[in-house]
C-alpha cells in the first residue's frame, strides 16, 4: 500500500471515530458490535483512541491525515500510528498460531514472521514472532512499542504519548 493510501485509511479511521463519538454524544443507539470489530480488525488499538482521545483531537487528526494523503506535509506521528496498527495486526496474526508450551524452532518462527508480514503489510521477522510468543510482562503492546522505538529511533514513551496523548483510563 502506498504512503498516500495508508494516510487516507488513517484519515478514514479518524473520521469514523469522530462519527461514533458524535453519535454517542447525541444519544444515538450504540452501533452493532460488528462496526467496532471491523474497525479494530483493520486498526487494532483504535477503540482505545475512541475511548480516550478528545473529539477535537480525533477531528484534527482526520483533517491532518486528509491533507497529508492529498500531498500535504506528513508528520512523524502519522507514520508511527500507521506502523502501530500494522505491528498490532502482525502480532494478532501470530498469537493464535502459537501453541501453549510449543518450542518455537527457527523455521516455524521465520514462517510465522513471513505470514504476519504479508498479513500486516509491514516487515516482521522471527525475532518479532519470538517476542510476541513471550512478551515482557505478558503484554503484546510492549512488544509493539519496542519495535516502533527501534524502527523510528525515538523512545517508545514519546511514540506512545503521540498516539495516546490523553493516556488510557
Amino acid at each position: 500500500m502506498s504512503d498516500a493510501a495508508r494516510l487516507a485509511r488513517l484519515a478514514y479511521k479518524y473520521e469514523r471515530l469522530g462519527e461514533l463519538r458524535r453519535a454517542r454524544a447525541d444519544g444515538e443507539p450504540v452501533p452493532e458490535v460488528a462496526v467496532f470489530k471491523a474497525l479494530a480488525r483493520e486498526f487494532p488499538g483504535c477503540l482505545a483512541e475512541l475511548d480516550t482521545l478528545p473529539l477535537e483531537t480525533i477531528d484534527e487528526r482526520a483533517r491532518a491525515l486528509g491533507r497529508a494523503a492529498g500531498g500535504g506535509p506528513a508528520e512523524p506521528w502519522m507514520t508511527w500510528i500507521a506502523d502501530y496498527h500494522a505491528l498490532f495486526r502482525a502480532a494478532l496474526r501470530v498469537k493464535p498460531r502459537l501453541r501453549r508450551g510449543e518450542a518455537l524452532d527457527d523455521a516455524r518462527a521465520e514462517a510465522l514472521g513471513r505470514d504476519a508480514a504479508a498479513h500486516a503489510g509491514l516487515p516482521v521477522d522471527a525475532v518479532f514472532v519470538r517476542a510476541v510468543a513471550a512478551p515482557a510482562g505478558g503484554r503484546i503492546g510492549a512488544v509493539v512499542f519496542a519495535w516502533l522505538e527501534r524502527a523510528h529511533g525515538r523512545p517508545a514513551a514519546v511514540i506512545k504519548r503521540a498516539i495516546f496523548p490523553a493516556g488510557r483510563r
